[in-house]
């Protein structure tokens, strides 16, 4: 894991540091030290004064030294940061097995834990269930078409009916037919995160669903020698949850433009894409 990659995440093991978070992405633009400690704290004046000096002096330039925000001390403005995950390594194993010993485990984690799932049909389980939970979106990235389960169709369709937003990515030809012509009100395109389908050592990422931007599942298989594949997941619930958080920063911009990356607008474009 990269020595910046390994701060990002001992800075997310600390909730006021994913408060701050969540309070810069909630905003339309940015704040000033003053409204995030009014965000965090009560209307206790000596409670709010200290939570500004710490916000100024410790937490503040924290996040700014990894990416995660901007603090222009001169204009007393704190914005959302640019740090690029590209090249992350983040998800090599020893570094999720690292950012899951910070945590208690368990099937329904509250917003501290960062839960495991153990075995294929507990992790079906589980996004099915997401998907009755759903309110407003469903996002899926599938790694290839090995996980595509005509069972887990009526849970989508039931999601959309209800006026769930279904977008589905992945690079495999196959696996995005599968999700055209059985959910076709769904969004469906390529994702462009490398990290997701490079070669490596260590087990691939399966899938990464993420419901309401809220819930975060993250699916991890290895191949043993034999070729046969074993499937476990990460999973967090909450907008302060670390691995929510930490998922929301690595997606980025995308969850808001994924309409301009579907099959169907790219066709529809008077030039080559």
């Amino acid at each position: 894991m990269a020595p910046k990659d390994e701060d990002i995440v001992r800075i997310l093991t600390e909730s006021i540091n994913r408060e701050i978070l969540t309070v810069l992405n909630d905003a339309p633009r940015g704040l000033s030290v003053t409204k995030i400690a009014e965000q965090l704290v009560s209307a206790d004046e000596k409670e709010l004064n200290q939570t500004i000096i710490s916000l100024h002096h410790n937490y503040l330039p924290r996040l700014d030294e990894v990416g995660l925000i901007t603090y222009d001390h001169d204009e007393n403005v704190v914005t959302t940061g640019d740090y690029s995950t590209g090249n992350a390594d983040w998800m090599d194993i020893d570094a999720l097995d690292e950012l899951i010993s910070q945590f208690g485990t368990g099937y329904r984690p509250d917003e501290r834990t960062v839960g495991r799932l153990e075995g294929r049909e507990a992790v079906y389980d589980y996004c099915r269930d997401l998907a009755d939970r759903a309110d407003e979106e469903l996002f899926l990235i599938y790694a290839s078409n090995d996980l595509l389960d005509e069972a887990c169709l009526p849970y989508a369709e039931n999601a959309m009916d209800r006026g769930v937003e279904l977008h589905a990515g992945t690079k495999n030809q196959d696996a995005r037919e599968f999700f055209r012509e059985r959910l076709p009100e769904a969004t469906i395109w390529d994702p462009q995160m490398d990290w997701m389908y490079e070669q490596a050592n260590y087990p691939k990422v399966s899938r990464l669903i993420v419901a309401d931007r809220e819930t975060v599942v993250v699916g991890l298989w290895d191949e043993d020698a034999t070729g046969a594949k074993t499937e476990v997941a990460m999973i967090g619930e909450g907008r302060t949850n670390p691995l929510v958080v930490l998922t929301r920063e690595l997606l980025g911009a995308r969850l808001d433009h994924l309409d301009y990356q579907s099959d169907e607008f790219l066709g529809d474009l008077p030039f080559e894409t």
